[in-house]
């Protein structure tokens, strides 16, 4: 019965998604691959016309603010104008997402999604079947078809955060074959220790050509396997997406499915989108948004220092977002890729804004993979920040833990913030968002300034 589910589902999504603008859109990319940097720059102020104007005649929101700010559209040209724009915030997205879509649309004809962020209410987010489509294109042409795989073609793996089963299954099957993509759907709720067998013997069954996922939950499978001490499980590739990727995963991944990883970045705003080339650069597609970093004071900072992001999306027309803070720190790279790629990279994605641990002095500190990388004994951990001098680290222990392990990974994190207040929980395991994400780090401080 689930798999008639899964099948019926294939269809309505191949009828919205992959249908004649979809294969338009990836004929126009495959041109566009040929462009020089100067022709991506010229498209995207192109572009940033189209979309600026249309807001201002067709969104309540924009409307109001280039009357408030006394902004004439036509004013905005190029990149360069776009600071004369104010920044938009999540909260307006948030409290009246109709007044950020184009007026001329029936909501109940749209598609509606939900980001899956983790302070506050969750932001709804509009659709029609031409924004859908092409994003989907980008992944197919920049991101599948950069490791060699095709959706369809290749027989793949995702473990994502589809409900494909009650999360309070006890007996396996934990996943659902999707026969019209050639995929087995695997649920990300329940990769604890007890299960994570019955995932490793599916997995050599099905013999798939790539697995695709969160990166929590594709480490988890590949730690249980290194752990274990079992027979890797190959693949030809490995995509992640939607969560920080670490270095220890990529290794851990790389060793136990004998493959490399090919990152992406994005979100469900569609306003930026990046994917790892063969050379290990995230690369950025231009056609899909414009990208400036800038210091908590939203002055652009300079090529390779981090700050905050803020994205404006060329392709999404239903709901514009344009100067939007999309809550992540970053940066960008100047220069080209080894690759001879003319997209501009992304140098680095340091996580959420919220979610990365701030110290009494206004220090932000992401990258926190390695408190915890190289140290035996720790199968899955979680920093949670709960004053400005007081941690809580949750560990889940592998048979290797000891004494030695809970002090390794105080010391870590406390040469990070500090003299700081530090204790350590074993848990038998770290619950998932209702997204089926795993949160590395939380940062309640940080969430009430965010909020705030």
């Amino acid at each position: 019965m689930k798999e008639l589910f899964a099948w019926r589902y294939a269809c309505k999504m191949d009828r919205l998604r992959h249908g004649c603008f979809f294969e338009q859109m990836l004929r126009e990319i495959a041109e566009r691959d040929r462009w020089t940097s100067q022709q991506f720059l010229e498209f995207q102020n192109e572009q940033l016309r189209i979309i600026v104007r249309h807001a201002a005649s067709y969104v309540p929101y924009y409307r109001k603010i280039f009357f408030e700010y006394g902004i004439n559209p036509n004013s905005i040209n190029s990149i360069e104008d776009l600071k004369l724009l104010p920044i938009l915030e999540k909260e307006p997205v948030r409290t009246d997402p109709t007044s950020l879509l184009d007026e001329r649309l029936n909501p109940q004809k749209l598609s509606v999604g939900h980001t899956s962020g983790t302070t506050g209410t969750p932001l709804v987010i509009y659709r029609d079947v031409l924004l859908d489509s092409t994003a989907v294109a980008y992944r197919a042409a920049r991101w599948h078809c950069v490791g060699g795989m095709q959706r369809c073609i290749n027989r793949s793996v995702s473990i994502g955060g589809q409900l494909v089963t009650s999360p309070w299954r006890t007996k396996p099957p934990f996943w659902v074959y999707n026969r019209r993509w050639n995929q087995l759907y695997m649920s990300s709720y329940h990769l604890s220790p007890r299960y994570l067998g019955y995932y490793v013997e599916k997995l050599r069954e099905f013999k798939a050509d790539y697995i695709e996922g969160y990166p929590s939950s594709l480490y988890s499978v590949a730690f249980y396997i290194i752990d274990k001490g079992l027979e890797p499980v190959p693949f030809k590739c490995c995509f992640t997406t939607a969560e920080m990727l670490f270095d220890y995963q990529r290794q851990a991944i790389k060793k136990a499915f004998c493959c490399r990883t090919y990152n992406q970045y994005g979100c469900g705003e569609q306003v930026v989108f990046a994917a790892e080339c063969r050379e290990g650069s995230m690369h950025l597609s231009p056609e899909v948004g414009i990208v400036e970093v800038v210091d908590d004071n939203d002055k652009p900072v300079p090529y390779g220092q981090q700050g905050n992001l803020i994205c404006t999306s060329l392709i999404n027309k239903v709901q514009p977002f344009i100067r939007y803070r999309i809550g992540d720190v970053g940066s960008l790279a100047d220069g080209r890729c080894s690759c001879g790629s003319p997209l501009p990279i992304l140098k680095s994605i340091e996580g959420r804004s919220e979610d990365v641990l701030i110290t009494r002095d206004g220090r932000r500190i992401g990258r926190l993979d390695h408190v915890v990388y190289g140290i035996e004994g720790i199968s899955l951990a979680q920093i949670i920040q709960e004053d400005y001098d007081r941690f809580c680290i949750r560990l889940v222990p592998s048979k290797e833990y000891n004494a030695s392990t809970e002090k390794k990974v105080i010391e870590n994190l406390a040469t990070r913030v500090g003299k700081a207040d530090i204790r350590v929980e074993l848990v038998d395991e770290i619950e998932r968002t209702s997204a089926g994400k795993f949160q590395a780090v939380i940062c309640k401080l940080n969430r009430k300034l965010f909020a705030g």
